[in-house]
């Protein structure tokens, strides 16, 4: 079905843009904020957003910031009191148009009917992710052993699976960078993710911090070539990461990183539901946390 998600804290507001869409006969969903938006466009697969760029929690220019640093393109309004916004059009591509607040009567429905007039669709620009024949087959296959998501290049993934080659208890997908691992984190539903920090185009923290946003609690180790006291220290603030281990600790002593493995899956249900309820709450303190320190987000600046 055809869906338009409109994204503002103000009900008020939401209630008006609905009403003003009505004549196109989309379903019309609504989300409260930047986080909640997120997730409803990976949720819903809107055909068009219209986002409010002053939100609590996550407002729309991060909200956008994050949907462009996964690579997801939904064509999109900016809905805003702010003036001169029109600049961050060229930040965001999927950014069609800016409707200032004052102005929702008089030109929302038609920026909003010009843009689905021309068939855009919803897209993961320059995405092309690829499962071996291995990860398929554990996909459509039943099993009771349990899923390892490995984020790292091509000679730390043979590292870790040589160290696993002779147990039958796991099935290993991977993924080279933190983009991909996003998407197959929530496509595979890994019961464990082992990641580098230092990855393409955003590193493992970053990874950790999108997947908390979007909602979806895996358990998270790290591995990294560098003892960095400060990164490690930034990296145990974040909810569920399990540990910290240095590569050249794990090739000494293989059974570093199996004990830990085996530790992270065998937590219990209770430590579960603790985990998958810190990121249903979402704790607002740590979004602006994240927002605020990373320098990914300053690169963007128009």
């Amino acid at each position: 079905m055809r869906t338009i998600l409109v994204i503002d804290d103000d009900k008020e507001s939401r209630d008006l843009i609905s009403r003003l869409l009505e004549p196109l006969e989309y379903r019309v969903i609504h989300a409260e904020n930047g986080i909640s938006g997120i997730r409803s466009a990976l949720s819903f697969h809107p055909d068009l957003m219209t986002v409010d760029v002053v939100m609590p929690h996550l407002n729309g220019l991060n909200m956008m910031k994050i949907l462009k640093l996964i690579k997801l393109q939904i064509p999109s309004v900016f809905v805003t009191v702010k003036t001169d916004m029109e600049k961050y059009i060229k930040v965001f591509p999927s950014v069609v148009d800016v409707c200032s607040k004052d102005q929702l009567q008089d030109n929302l429905f038609n920026m909003v009917k010009s843009t689905l007039s021309q068939d855009h669709e919803r897209e993961f620009n320059d995405v092309k992710y690829q499962l071996n024949q291995k990860e398929v087959f554990g996909l459509l296959g039943r099993s009771d052993r349990k899923k390892i998501l490995i984020v790292s290049d091509a000679l730390t993934q043979e590292m870790v699976l040589t160290m696993f080659s002779d147990s039958e208890l796991y099935e290993f997908y991977f993924a080279p960078d933190g983009q991909e691992a996003v998407f197959k984190a929530v496509m595979i539903r890994p019961d464990l993710i082992v990641s580098d920090l230092s990855l393409p185009d955003f590193d493992g923290i970053m990874l950790a911090r999108i997947l908390y946003i979007l909602g979806h609690p895996f358990p998270l180790l790290f591995i990294s070539d560098k003892s960095d006291v400060e990164t490690i220290k930034t990296a145990s603030k974040l909810e569920g990461i399990q540990g910290f281990l240095l590569k050249s600790e794990i090739r000494k002593d293989h059974k570093l990183i199996q004990k830990r493995v085996e530790t992270v899956l065998n937590i219990s249900d209770a430590d579960k539901a603790r985990l998958q309820a810190s990121y249903e709450t979402v704790d607002v303190e740590k979004i602006e946390e994240f927002t605020m320190e990373s320098s990914i987000w300053a690169s963007m600046a128009p």
